[in-house]
């Protein structure tokens, strides 16, 4: 198959461009090991790198979703705790409001069993004082009628007279 024309055509190539097979070999060689070292100590630390702020992003990434969740829960706990204090609240005012009606009505009816006593005291005064004061009244008419008679007559009344006098007047008021 290797045709005598196309090896003689690959000599002169070879001859023309100066292909030497030790020195072929020697740069196929150093082309080897420069790959090796550029392997080496440059794509694999720069792959390496590249992994290492792949697997960073993925741990912002995890971090950030589990920083929502937390958020969305402490969200939820806070506004849970916020309507229940709201609710609490609530109850304790209407206590307060129902606890001031009750001791608005019961001092409201303390006030105004006190008036009533007052009143009846008052009154009970009124009535004692307008009975001594109609005695008194009663006494000094009494006296004054018996004076009035003892001018009139012209006579000195004697204590019988008096009471008698004193006790028809009073019937007759």
């Amino acid at each position: 198959m290797f045709n005598p024309i196309l090896a003689a055509d690959l000599l002169q190539l070879v001859d023309k461009f100066g292909l030497h097979t030790e020195a072929f070999v020697a740069h196929l060689i150093a082309f080897f090991i420069l790959v090796a070292v550029i392997v080496t100590f440059g794509i694999k630390p720069i792959a390496q790198q590249l992994e290492e702020r792949r697997r960073r992003i993925e741990e912002g990434e995890a971090m950030h979703a589990r920083s929502v969740q937390e958020l969305a829960e402490v969200k939820s706990t806070g506004e849970q705790l916020l309507s229940e204090a709201r609710e609490q609240g609530r109850r304790e005012v209407e206590h307060a409001r129902s606890t001031a009606a009750r001791l608005q009505e019961e001092l409201s009816a303390k006030a105004s069993a006190e008036a009533q006593t007052l009143l009846d005291n008052a009154r009970r005064q009124a009535e004692t004082d307008s009975r001594r004061e109609k005695e008194a009244l009663r006494g000094e008419f009494a006296r004054l009628v018996a004076l009035a008679t003892a001018q009139v007559t012209g006579k000195v009344l004697t204590e019988e007279d008096h009471r008698r006098i004193n006790d028809e007047a009073i019937r007759n008021l």
